[in-house]
C-alpha cells in the first residue's frame, strides 16, 4: 500500500511516499522530497500538486481527453502588469486562437 504524510517546514513541505509493497515484491521504498515554497515563480508549488496527482493515483485526463486537468498560474484580479508581460500574454493568446482556428478548417 501507498501512503503520502506532507509535514510542514520552514519554508514550504516536506512529502514522504512510502510503498510498502514495491512491484508485489514486498519490499518497502520510502521517497522523501522537499518542496521550497519561497519561489516568487510559484514552479514548486505546482510541481507538488502535480506530484500528488500523480502519487494518489489521481486521473486527471490526459491530451487525447476531452477534459484535462492543469494547474496553472494565472495574474491577480488587482495584479498591474508590466508592459513586457502584457505582450508575451498577446501573444500567448494570439497562438492559441491560432490553434483553434487552424482546427476549424
Amino acid at each position: 500500500m501507498i501512503s503520502v504524510n506532507i509535514e510542514p517546514a520552514d519554508n514550504g513541505l516536506v512529502k514522504h511516499l512510502i510503498d510498502d509493497n514495491v512491484n508485489g515484491a514486498g519490499e518497502e521504498y520510502i521517497s522523501r522530497r522537499v518542496y521550497d515554497f519561497e519561489d516568487k515563480s510559484r514552479s514548486n508549488q505546482i510541481k507538488f500538486f502535480n506530484d500528488l496527482i500523480l502519487d494518489l493515483g489521481i486521473d486527471a485526463g490526459n491530451d487525447l481527453d476531452r477534459e484535462k486537468l492543469t494547474i496553472t498560474t494565472t495574474w491577480g484580479k488587482k495584479y498591474k502588469p508590466t508592459q513586457d508581460e502584457i505582450k508575451n500574454r498577446i501573444k500567448q493568446l494570439e497562438s492559441e486562437l491560432k490553434l483553434l482556428t487552424d482546427a476549424t478548417k
